[in-house]
């Protein structure tokens, strides 16, 4: 009796090929108990489209996937706790777009790729661009910074300022 095994994996190697990755999936992760969700790099048009909708600013987050996986407390001093923060602090008040700092680097839009190696030529992942809802413009950048309440200001401040009426 044959198996079917090697049926099943190539039937299933065949919807895999044939199927259509869906453009747009956003990435969820939890933070503080709630979902945030952010868009990809490959994806900014739909985050573009959204901003302009919502009249959100695009809030572009440089970070590690790695620290995606488990959220920490967004109060600690570690990378991970920065881009939880990042995530808790922008969520819902601008359209999140998530970009690996380590992978994509110079390899992203030029407006975001120049305000992240400004005036750092080597900045430390993660760092927060918010961008105007066409992306063409910097509203603020934000640096990662380990103490908590400095980095709590400077959200604040940055989220003041984008939501000011640009001229």
């Amino acid at each position: 009796m044959k198996s079917i095994l090697p049926l099943a994996i190539v039937t299933l190697a065949a919807v895999l090929i044939t199927t259509p990755l869906t453009a747009a999936e956003k990435l969820t992760i939890q933070v503080m108990g709630r979902p945030v969700s952010a868009y990809r790099t490959i994806d900014l048009e739909q985050a573009r489209k959204e901003a302009k909708e919502t009249k959100k600013p695009i809030g572009w987050i440089a970070s590690s996937p790695k620290v995606l996986e488990n959220n920490g407390d967004i109060k600690g001093k570690s990378g991970r706790a920065a881009t939880s923060h990042a995530f808790a602090a922008l969520g819902g008040r601008a359209v999140l777009v998530f970009m690996d700092a380590f992978e994509e680097n110079h390899k992203v839009l030029k407006l975001v790729d120049d305000a992240l190696h400004t005036p750092n030529p080597h900045y430390t992942p993660p760092s927060v661009v918010l961008l105007d809802p066409d992306a063409t413009k910097v509203l603020a950048v934000i640096t990662y910074d380990a103490d908590f309440e400095k980095r709590k200001e400077a959200f604040r401040k940055a989220i003041l300022e984008s939501a000011q009426p640009q001229g």
